[in-house]
């Protein structure tokens, strides 16, 4: 009987390790892809920002080049 009883322990008990490994296996494949959104975000975001940079720059030289030689007094 306590055969039984052992055997029904350790089934149990290799029941719950596997959904315990599953349920951090989940998590850390779920926290592996936001890591990786996050990491691209940030690259799109950066790509941006210098992309902006040189249009902004060029565009405030262009503009202020056309009002001088536009709007000034000849």
């Amino acid at each position: 009987m306590n055969k039984i009883y052992v055997l029904a322990l350790f089934g149990a008990l290799c029941t719950v390790f596997y959904f315990y490994g599953l349920n951090v296996g989940k998590s850390k494949c779920e926290t592996k892809n936001i890591q990786q959104q996050i990491n691209q975000i940030k690259t799109t975001k950066q790509q941006e920002r210098i992309i902006n940079e040189k249009v902004y720059k060029t565009g405030v030289g262009d503009i202020r080049r056309i009002l001088h030689n536009e709007y000034t007094i000849k």
